[in-house]
């Protein structure tokens, strides 16, 4: 474990559409940058599927898991949606905008993208938050020393 590690964030399903085709990724490096307006960053592995529809894409759903969603996470954070379509066996409503959101969610945020910029091997993301419901009250999933925490 590294001291980067000590850093612990929610777990989140970050979902997008770009065209008809709907796609998640799992992601932890997820992080509120303003107050006014509300925005918030996400963290993307450039070699990742949901990066290239990132790219294109006008804007994203961020997905707060709850406590009990690991498969989910699992799911959403090992399969690549080059491959399969990962809503094919997950359960899921649609946001306001159209997003979806898989079970397993306790609150959501529509974004609008706002910027991206290289960090490594990563791109990050920014959004405008635009619209969100707290689906559950219930704690998140957290994610911290390399895992999802207990």
């Amino acid at each position: 474990m590294g001291v980067i590690d000590k850093l612990y964030t929610s777990t989140v399903v970050v979902t997008m559409k770009v065209g008809d085709k709907l796609n998640g990724i799992s992601v932890a490096w997820v992080t509120r940058v303003s107050w006014s307006p509300v925005m918030l960053a996400i963290s993307i592995g450039k070699t990742r599927y949901s990066h290239e529809l990132l790219l294109n894409a006008n804007g994203f759903c961020v997905c707060v898991l709850g406590k009990n969603a690991e498969k989910v996470a699992e799911h959403f954070g090992t399969l690549s949606g080059r491959d399969v379509n990962k809503f094919a066996t997950v359960p899921y409503s649609f946001s306001k905008r159209g997003y979806p959101v898989p079970e397993g969610t306790i609150a959501y945020m529509e974004c609008e993208k706002t910027g991206s910029f290289e960090a490594g091997d990563h791109t990050i993301f920014v959004g405008r938050v635009i619209d969100g419901k707290i689906l559950k009250d219930e704690e998140p999933m957290i994610f911290g020393e390399g895992r999802i925490l207990p």
